[in-house]
């Protein structure tokens, strides 16, 4: 049996990674796996019931922090050493899984968008979504921990959009399941952000090409007598 790792407040980090990585002595191991709550809900057919003249976002794959990218779930025991856990592991690769709730919360937010993978959207897409993560992990003050950045280009591949993101939330209790749920609930909020920073620069586009093509209502000046 894995026993939970505990807040800072509560035990040293020393202690915690000892806790997190060491299963109790005289049984056998037992393994958890975990899945981020929004990567497998299943939706409709993407785009199914849009026109054909919706636009269509392509959302790259996620990708990871070396570190980041192994079967365990991160947790940082210090400000400068990180564990991958043993027992405590991603029930599916974290690339696919982040990439697959990430389109979700994308449709929901956008929903006269077709949210479509890099490879299905092919040359149709109006706007590419790119994000890397450099961090996913818990932390040893009991904190859940995000940081990364993401882009927007347009059907050209120009970039529209780069920013970072780094988000911290306190986990509302000890324990893996805990610390995995609060993960999608940050993950979740970098994919409303991108949401809004799409529509802005959609708005910011339609502004600018109203603009053009309104005609002037300049008058030529009037030549004096």
């Amino acid at each position: 049996m894995m026993m939970p790792f505990l807040h800072a407040s509560l035990r040293s980090a020393g202690l915690a990674a000892v806790a997190m990585l060491v299963g109790c002595a005289g049984q056998a191991t037992e393994f958890h796996r975990y899945t981020l709550p929004l990567a497998d809900q299943r939706t409709a057919e993407p785009g199914a019931s849009l026109p054909d003249s919706a636009p269509t976002l392509a959302v790259s794959s996620v990708r990871l922090a070396d570190y980041l990218d192994g079967q365990g779930v991160v947790y940082q025991t210090s400000d400068i050493e990180v564990n991958e856990a043993q027992t405590n592991l991603w029930a599916d690769n974290l690339s696919a899984q982040l990439t697959r709730s990430l389109q979700r919360t994308l449709g929901d937010r956008l929903r006269d968008h077709r949210v479509l993978g890099e490879t299905l959207a092919g040359d149709r897409a109006d706007t590419g979504v790119r994000v890397t993560l450099s961090q996913f992990q818990g932390r040893y003050d009991g904190m859940a921990v995000l940081a990364g950045q993401y882009q927007l280009r347009d059907a050209g591949g120009n970039l529209m959009a780069q920013h970072h993101f780094d988000i911290e939330r306190p986990l509302e209790d000890d324990g893996y399941p805990a610390l995995v749920r609060t993960l999608s609930q940050g993950w979740e909020n970098v994919g409303e952000q991108i949401a809004d920073e799409i529509a802005r620069q959609e708005r910011s586009n339609a502004n600018a090409g109203a603009s053009a093509s309104r005609p002037s209502t300049q008058t030529a000046p009037t030549g004096s007598s």
